[in-house]
Formats: structure tokens, sequence, C-alpha cells
């Protein structure tokens, strides 16, 4: 087969969406290299992609705007490549072309969440995104709640919503070795226990309850911090003024971006991980974090009941006391942290891009078979 891939999300400094685009690819170009694999992106990669040798990049121009190069340049690269089929990691798509398309949509935020964006970005995804809904021959989304989120919102054949998860890579693991450990907490400022949250820093991630939650620990003694890693997002301004209006700028920190290579000292180091999001399709980090053995506090909603099992405390993200409770409870418990710890390297280790990448060329191949019996049929009338 040629596989088409739409690539962007692997450009720059990559969050949830570029992570998954990339292991996924990886993985499924390890599986099946017999495949001739074409990524399509709206600028230059500089090096955020490290090649696998099977696979070439298409219309490198400079394109700035990825979703106007979408709809007006990325059709006639298409038609020129004709791939069998094409997969769009990012909830877009062409609307006007002839290609196969298979589209990876997470979640429902822009529907169900509408206050967390822009108005921009509403616009633009609430216009597009039922109408690339329709058009994609099939859809994959990594989990039973957005699922049923994108049935309900969405309105498309039920068959045609395929759940296939996301993995762990295995970069993520414990980390013992004391050197690494060391020099991670030396760059950022590490010498007190910590509680980590790892995620764009945005108001969908429900940092301001969580930094009210730290702020009733520390006024019980606790001598922790809250490391907050990250780049910043949408409306990060409140956020910010919490901090200061709790008087918590000494002990909150902000490293911004990290890279892929420290997140698991980080993880391996912290006391807890704390997750407290409203509302996820996945929630990546909180596998991560129990990969590398972290006692993770997340939220008892959408995506993270599914992924999180009984390896993580769950609580109701809306609830303060609820956040503080949990943490403490971890704090004060070692045990507890213990067997979290156990069961979250067992749960997270359930979840692998190897079999995201088998599910994934398995869908491939049914697109692909399908348009092609059309196409051979089209031939023979032809003839």
């Amino acid at each position: 087969m040629r596989v088409g891939f739409e690539a962007s999300a692997l450009q720059g400094c990559k969050s949830g969406v570029g992570y998954y685009t990339e292991n996924l690819l990886s993985s499924i170009m390890r599986t099946a290299p017999e495949h001739d694999y074409v990524l399509f992106t709206n600028r230059e990669m500089n090096g955020s992609w490290r090649r696998l040798g099977n696979e070439r990049l298409y219309d490198r121009r400079h394109f700035p705007v990825r979703a106007l190069w979408m709809q007006a340049v990325l059709p006639g690269s298409l038609r020129d490549v004709r791939p069998d089929v094409c997969h769009f990691t990012n909830y877009l798509a062409p609307l006007s072309c002839d290609c196969p398309q298979i589209v990876t949509i997470y979640d429902m935020t822009v529907f169900i969440t509408p206050r967390y964006h822009h108005f921009k970005k509403l616009v633009l995804d609430r216009t597009l995104i039922p109408r690339v809904a329709r058009r994609a021959d099939a859809i994959i989304t990594v989990s039973n709640s957005a699922r049923y989120d994108i049935l309900r919102h969405l309105k498309v054949p039920r068959e045609k919503v395929k759940v296939i998860a996301g993995g762990v890579s295995s970069h993520f693991r414990p980390v013992d070795d004391q050197a690494q450990l060391d020099a991670v907490r030396s760059k950022y400022g590490l010498h007190q226990p910590f509680i980590l949250y790892v995620g764009t820093i945005e108001p969908r991630k429900n940092l301001t309850r969580l930094i009210q939650a730290f702020s009733d620990l520390k006024k019980s003694g606790l001598p922790h911090k809250l490391v907050i890693v990250g780049q910043q997002g949408w409306q990060v301004g409140p956020i910010f003024a919490e901090v200061e209006r709790l008087g918590l700028a000494k002990d909150v920190l902000f490293t911004g971006y990290v890279p892929l290579e420290e997140l698991p000292a980080l993880y391996s180091l912290c006391e807890s991980m704390a997750f407290p999001s409203l509302y996820e399709g996945f929630g990546l980090p909180v596998l991560e974090a129990m990969a590398c053995g972290a006692a993770v506090v997340t939220s008892r909603s959408s995506s993270l009941i599914e992924v999180a099992g009984e390896a993580a405390l769950l609580v109701n993200p809306l609830s303060v006391d609820e956040i503080a409770d949990s943490l403490r409870r971890l704090h004060r418990d070692p045990d507890l942290r213990d067997e979290l710890r156990q069961h979250g390297i067992a749960r997270s280790s359930q979840f692998t891009w190897e079999a995201a990448a088998r599910s994934t060329l398995d869908l491939y191949e049914t697109i692909g078979a399908r348009t092609q019996g059309i196409t051979n049929y089209e031939l023979q009338v032809t003839n």
C-alpha cells in the first residue's frame, strides 16, 4: 500500500498530538516496512522527525497557515501522490479530495467545553470537524468516552468510529540512575519534595483548583513545592494570578516546556503526580507517570477513569477539598504510594504503541482494500 500521513503535528515542540503522531507513525513503519509511506507537511521538519529510512517527505514548501494549506494546497498534492489511504492525526482533513481518509479525533472539547477555547478556534473547528467527520472513511479515537462524545455530537454512523487507544513509549520507565536524577533535580532546583503536573497550561486542565488545593496543603505544614511542567496555552493569566493571590510565588515552579528525555526523571522524583483535568480524550501524562512509578491523582471524569483504572486515586475535579485530601493521603501513606506504584506500572504496560500500530494498520488495509475494489471494478467497466 501507499500510505499518506499528514505530519504537521511533528513540527516544533511536541505536546500530546505531536507525541501521538510520532509514536504511532514510528510503530506503524516498524511493524509494516513493506508499505510506501509519504509524509505531508506545510513546513520544513527542521530535525523534529528522526527518519526511519522508508518514508519520504512531500511538499515541503513553507505555508504558514495550516488550515488554509490543508484545504487549498494539500488536495493537489494528494492527487499527485494518489495514496491508497491517508491518515490525518490532528482533527482536520481536506474537504475536497478523492483520497480515502482516516481521521483521528481525540475529543469533543470545542463542543463540550467551548468556554475553554478562543473564538477563532471555536469558529474554525466547530465548522470543519463535522464536515471532516462526514467525509472521512473512518474515524479513530482514543477512548470509549471520546467515542461516545463523537457519536453524540457529530451524528456519524457508529461503525465509522473505531477506538484505538494510544500507548506509552518505552522511554517512560522508573529512573534509578542517581546521576541522571541529580542532574534533573539540579537543573530545575528541586531540592524539596514536590507534587508534579505535566501538560499544557490552560483552563481546561483545572490548574486553578490544583493550586488552591496545594495552598490548603501548605497551610497544614506541607514542605513541598508544586512543579508545573508544560507550555503556556490559552488564558494563562488567571492561573498565574491565583499563584500570586495565594502567596505561593516561591512554592509553585513553572518550568515551561521540558524535553522528552527529562520527563521520566521528573516522574520518578515526584512524591505524587496530579492531573485533575476537567475533560480529556485520553490523558497521556497519566500513563506516562504510572509507567515511571509515580503515584497519580486524577479526575473521576471523561476518559481518565478508563485510562487510570484502579491504579490511581480518582477525585471530583470540581472539588478542591477532594484534590487536597487525596494528595495529603499520598503524602502521609508511603504504603499507598508503593501500592499505586506497582499497580500503575502494571496498568501502563497494557497500553503499547505496537498494539495501536497493528490495529491502525488493520484499518488502513480495510479502507484501502475497499477503495481498491471499487477502482478495479471501475477499470473493468471502462475496459
